[in-house]
């Protein structure tokens, strides 16, 4: 382990997440503004994944990501380095994207955020678009809770422990063992239905293979009346 000396010596890309919040703590200004910047250049795109498979909007994500980074310069001092920085994070994004969800309630959405909405896809066809689907997390946004979706980010895509996870969406560990379960067994069901050309297919054949012994009864009815 090494000591706070030579951890001082150390330029801040060779410094882990945690040294560097607390570098950014206690240096002077002009250490704590590049110690920063390091967390933000390495942080900013794993930070902005996470809010993407959250709030499923580019433009919404990009602006809670830079409210996040923003919130914890201004509550760097609440930070403990006895918990993984990015569990720290994940906690104030959370806690902004719950808020403004809080906030935007549909009387009060803009007219594009509103389409949007409409245009999603109801779960039970999600099936029929699978092969336009270019990752499961496209697939999550849709039929998931973002709740679910964080926690399988964190779980799957951060390889966060349960117990990290339940920190930051302030949960006990077996809740989030729940909540992973049942998101992982939607995404099964969804990817478990056939497309819907194939059930289209499948309806058709049953209707034309009815068609014939329509037709016989119809033949078989209007001789019995004669």
């Amino acid at each position: 382990m090494s000591t706070r000396h030579e951890e001082d010596e150390l330029a801040p890309g060779e410094l882990s997440d945690e040294q560097l919040a607390v570098r950014a703590q206690r240096e002077k200004p002009e250490g704590r503004t590049a110690a920063f910047e390091e967390l933000v250049s390495r942080l900013e795109g794993t930070l902005f994944g996470f809010l993407l498979v959250r709030v499923g909007n580019a433009a919404e994500a990009e602006e809670l990501c830079q409210d996040a980074f923003l919130r914890a310069w201004t509550k760097l001092h609440y930070y403990d380095d006895r918990w993984r920085f990015t569990t720290w994070l994940f906690t104030l994004a959370r806690r902004l994207a719950v808020s403004r969800a809080r906030v935007q309630r549909p009387g009060h959405l803009s007219e594009e955020r509103q389409a949007r909405l409409a245009d999603d896809v109801d779960p039970a066809t999600v099936g029929a678009e699978r092969e336009e689907i270019a990752n499961v997390w496209q697939l999550a946004s849709r039929i998931l809770t973002p709740e679910q979706r964080s926690a399988l980010w964190m779980r799957y895509a951060e390889d966060l422990s349960n117990e990290e996870i339940a920190r930051i969406l302030k949960k006990r560990g077996v809740s989030v063992r729940v909540l992973l379960f049942r998101a992982r067994e939607a995404l099964a069901r969804a990817l478990d239905q056939p497309p819907a050309a194939e059930r289209s297919r499948r309806g058709a054949a049953i209707a034309s293979s009815l068609e014939p012994a329509s037709a016989a009864a119809a033949t078989h009815l209007a001789g019995g009346s004669r």
